[in-house]
Formats: structure tokens, sequence, C-alpha cells
């Protein structure tokens, strides 16, 4: 037996559909859900050299399709850049690491 996608993969855009917002790379329209998350930091011998929120858009891995870090995207109306991105669990939501655009 071979699974053919995610468990419960239909379900997400359901649930993305409740609170999630656009998400725009190129020709891709999908929806995210946004975090911003606390502040992280780089520490280097006890002292800390960067301190930033992270953004975060967690997307539906099948709509979403993996492009370079660095791409341009537009999240609910706002300019980013994609520092990285990496499936979460067992893969059916991905997790974009974003950085805004001035």
């Amino acid at each position: 037996m071979s699974l053919t996608g995610f468990y419960a993969d239909a379900d997400i855009p359901f649930m993305m559909g409740d609170f999630g917002v656009s998400v725009v790379c190129g020709a891709v329209t999908t929806l995210g859900i946004v975090d911003n998350v606390g502040k992280d930091s780089l520490v280097s011998q006890s002292v800390s050299g960067v301190s930033g929120t992270e953004i975060t858009v967690t997307v539906q891995t099948s709509a979403w399709t993996k492009v370079p870090n660095r791409t341009l995207l537009t999240v609910d109306g706002v300019n980013m850049r994609l520092r990285d991105q990496n499936q979460e669990g067992d893969g059916a939501l991905t997790k974009l690491l974003c950085e805004l655009m001035p």
C-alpha cells in the first residue's frame, strides 16, 4: 500500500479558509497562517549578537511550489523575502521563514 498524499491533506484548505491570509509568490497564490514569533537571538560567548521578531507563514505543502530562498513574496499585502522553508511534522504543512522588505 502506498500513500499518495498527506493524512487529512484535503482538510487543510478549510482550516486555512477560516483565518488564513493571501500568500502570493510569482504565479502561485495560496492561503497561509502568519505568526510573529517573539524574539530570537544569536548568542556567541554569552553575548547576544542579533535580536528580532521572526515572521513565519505556514502554508499547505501541496499548494506551495518550492522556490529558492531570497525569493520575493507578498503576505497579506505586505512585501517579504523568503529566508528559509521547512516541512513540518508529517510534511503536510510547510513553514516559511520570512523577512520584511523595505
